[in-house]
């Protein structure tokens, strides 16, 4: 076990205890100084006795975990392709709005489009995370009972976790299936229907799910050909951590 573990896991420790006796608890933060919630605190504690446990059966840690910088960068990077498709297939079909047309003549329906766009990525934030939920609770060993919904200050963004241990197939399912329904799904339709407000709300919501496809491409590209692999949700970071061990139990 990491230094940087034992640290984390000691200031957790020593918040419950002055908790429990009624002393003024400092905050407690991981690696990256996210202030941790009480929420988070538990599903650590929670995390930690899986951990344990999986590590008395031979399983090996090893974390799969990305940064806000890189999820916003890198990931990012990777959807642009897919929203490409998307605008092409858009522009093949229907062509451009002209936007100077529309202005001049009637600006109140550019405004209106403008506010439709943000007027309707905004609930689809939090359904995005709904979807994960849905799909995770699947595979998940007391279905939605195992799902938590939160929302982290620091970065303004509502998240999705899941307590209990998930398969590879399972977790890239429910990792992608809300960029693909609320991005690639409402992208075709809006081709089919000649909507622009609707193809860029998908557009939006492919790059939302730019930290979706860097774990599961981290995920597919890793080899566990003859490993039992088990994936537990990180409690407090983006990302989560795989348990690994050879099938023949070495």
């Amino acid at each position: 076990m990491s230094e940087e573990k034992n640290k984390e896991m000691l200031e957790q420790l020593n918040a419950a205890e002055e908790k429990a006796s009624g002393k003024k608890t400092k905050p407690v933060t991981n690696s990256d100084g996210h202030v941790l919630t009480e929420a988070e605190i538990k599903r650590q504690a929670a995390f930690d006795e899986k951990e344990k446990k999986l590590l008395a059966q031979g399983y090996k840690r090893r974390d799969i975990l990305i940064s806000v910088l890189t999820a916003n960068f890198a990931g990012v990077l990777m959807t642009l392709p897919f929203i490409a498709a998307v605008v092409a297939g858009y522009i093949l079909r229907n062509g451009l709005p002209n936007f100077t047309e529309i202005m001049n003549t009637k600006p109140g329906l550019y405004f209106a489009g403008l506010f439709g766009i943000i007027l309707g990525t905004l609930p689809l934030v939090v359904l995005h995370e709904k979807i994960h939920g849905w799909f995770w609770s699947i595979g998940a060993e007391n279905g939605s009972k195992d799902i938590e919904f939160g929302f982290q200050k620091e970065n303004l963004t509502p998240y999705c976790t899941c307590a209990s241990p998930l398969s590879k197939p399972i977790y890239i399912l429910g990792s992608m299936m809300p960029m693909t329904i609320l991005g690639f799904v409402l992208g075709i339709v809006s081709i089919f229907i000649g909507n622009f407000v609707l193809m860029c709300i998908a557009a939006l919501q492919i790059m939302g799910g730019a930290g979706d496809i860097l774990i599961s491409c981290m995920l597919l590209f890793r080899k566990t050909k003859g490993k039992d692999v088990v994936l537990l949700d990180h409690p407090t970071k983006i990302g989560l951590v795989a348990f690994e061990k050879e099938k023949n139990g070495n």
